[in-house]
């Protein structure tokens, strides 16, 4: 067979050559049943011509030295989007889509598995936190303050100068009072504090409670200050160490209260009987769960 010679529109009354037959006629693919026989019947192939062999619906080119496959075996009649794959089609131009990648629409957004070929996107956390383990959650994870407890997550303090005094036997404010917010419902507060106390006779003594709201959690029992005469020999200091557990993310008020045992009786917190600056204090610590 002649080596192909292209394309020729040939015009009505022609007269047309052995050479005009082999170069233009012949340049169809020719089909055989396999590839034995396609080189048994052409002998002398020319590099560019095309076969097609039925037994493998194969396409072949001559490459000008050997058949090779074209690859196009013409047998994809579909494409059907899989798991996590959405798209496809029959004809045309066919797009398929990640749809893992398209259910994330945020900057650290993750994609998890929710069971048996299934996923769901887990938004970031809040910023500090981690990503732990919860087998209640669809996505088996969660975000969590971080664990390890004992960490102080925040610490606030009030101070009292100046005196403060009452007679009564029912309990005033002593001025020390402070207002924390915790972040978590697990979280105790740690409370603690110093506070100087006096007494205008040496027959009573001077009670002191902390409160949580409106709520009494520790009474500290009867303060009798120092030594046994009145005046500034009286003056001492309590202090202050409760671990509570309050079970609350609403802003919450600890203070310290203060009576005499005695009705009529006097009793001060800071000091007594000088014009030194004596400063009480309390502070309030958040730890973590």
């Amino acid at each position: 067979m002649a080596a192909g010679l292209g394309f020729k529109t040939f015009n009505t009354g022609d007269v047309l050559s052995a050479a005009d037959v082999n170069g233009y006629l012949m340049q169809g693919v020719l089909v055989f049943a396999d590839a034995a026989a396609r080189d048994a019947a052409i002998t002398s192939p020319q590099e560019g011509q095309f076969a097609y062999t039925k037994d493998n619906n194969s396409l072949w080119y001559y490459t000008g030295s050997a058949w090779a496959s074209s690859g196009a075996t013409g047998d994809i009649e579909g494409v059907t989007a899989g798991t996590g794959i959405s798209g496809g089609g029959t004809s045309g131009t066919v797009t398929i889509t990640n749809s893992m990648a398209t259910a994330i629409d945020a900057k650290g957004d993750l994609v998890v598995g929710t069971g048996s070929d299934t996923f769901s996107r887990l938004a970031v956390g809040t910023n500090g936190y981690t990503l732990v383990a919860d087998s209640a959650e669809a996505t088996g994870l969660k975000w969590a303050a971080p664990a390890g407890g004992g960490k102080v997550l925040q610490v606030i303090q009030d101070t009292q100068v100046g005196l403060v005094q009452t007679t009564s036997t029912t309990f005033q404010a002593t001025g020390l009072s402070v207002s924390i917010t915790p972040s978590a419902t697990s979280s105790k507060v740690l409370v603690l504090g110093t506070i100087m106390t006096n007494r205008a006779a040496s027959s009573i003594a001077v009670k002191l409670q902390l409160r949580r709201g409106a709520t009494a959690i520790m009474n500290m029992g009867d303060i009798i200050s120092a030594g046994s005469a009145t005046g500034t020999s009286n003056v001492g200091y309590s202090a202050i160490c409760y671990l509570d557990s309050p079970s609350t993310t609403s802003a919450t008020t600890y203070d310290l209260q203060f009576a005499s045992t005695v009705s009529g009786q006097t009793v001060y917190v800071n000091d007594y009987g000088s014009t030194d600056a004596t400063v009480s204090s309390i502070v309030v610590m958040e730890i973590g769960a």
